[in-house]
């Protein structure tokens, strides 16, 4: 009989941890920018436009969204929210929220990795290169231009207990080449601006980032996309 309870217990661990762990939120979270908004980057900030105060800047979902969580929801489409700056790679607490959505947070963990790669001259089509060593911008050759990939991480929480892992890209192209880019980033107290899109998903386990190939896809639909050059009056 007491092998029987030993048994028993043995056999009831198994299944309780054999059983898949909870994660709210989940779901695909797509955004873009305001009308008129983006996002400016230098070499070591990234400012998002259309700013409402105290260092954010608007965002709106897109379609596909589809964000079920915990005290409210689901988030779909459509639903403009606000995203903060970035100061180098510090985490963010509340790095993106939604209007109508209080109890759902999405707080940033990490940006990157760049690549290893800095040498930005006579890319092929296809190949890659991070403005300077410790960058989390990817810059890749696409022939028509450049696409722009900054890879993103972070925990998403809502009123329950639970918390889940959220991964993806902020993408944009350009029709400037991979070179200038890197010469612009480089340069101290020049940035450039564009808009953007994002598309981040979630898991219930350790956030994973994507590679730049398949983020590169996500920014297709912004092929033609002409950046504006300036330089800042001061670096940000």
């Amino acid at each position: 009989m007491k092998r029987l309870s030993l048994l028993t217990i043995a056999i009831f661990a198994v299944l309780v941890l054999s059983m898949p762990t909870k994660a709210s939120p989940a779901g695909v979270l797509n955004i873009g920018v305001c009308p008129l908004g983006g996002m400016t980057l230098t070499g070591t900030t990234i400012d998002f436009t259309l700013p409402d105060g105290g260092g954010t800047g608007c965002t709106v979902t897109s379609g596909g969204t589809n964000v079920t969580y915990t005290g409210g929801g689901p988030l779909g489409s459509n639903i403009q929210g606000q995203i903060k700056d970035l100061v180098g790679n510090s985490p963010v607490v509340d790095f993106m929220t939604f209007t109508g959505n209080p109890n759902l947070h999405f707080d940033l963990t990490s940006l990157g990795p760049g690549l290893a790669n800095t040498t930005c001259t006579g890319l092929g089509l296809g190949q890659a290169c991070s403005p300077f060593a410790g960058s989390p911008i990817i810059l890749t050759n696409i022939g028509t231009g450049t696409a722009v990939t900054l890879n993103a991480a972070g925990v998403a929480r809502d009123q329950s207990a639970e918390t889940s892992q959220w991964s993806g890209a902020f993408t944009t192209q350009t029709a400037f080449s991979v070179a200038l880019l890197q010469s612009v980033i480089n340069k101290q107290g020049a940035a450039f601006s564009a808009p953007y899109s994002g598309s981040f998903t979630f898991t219930s386990g350790p956030a994973s980032v994507p590679e730049p190939t398949t983020m590169l896809l996500l920014g297709s639909g912004l092929t033609g996309i002409v950046i504006k050059v300036r330089k800042r009056r001061k670096a940000v």
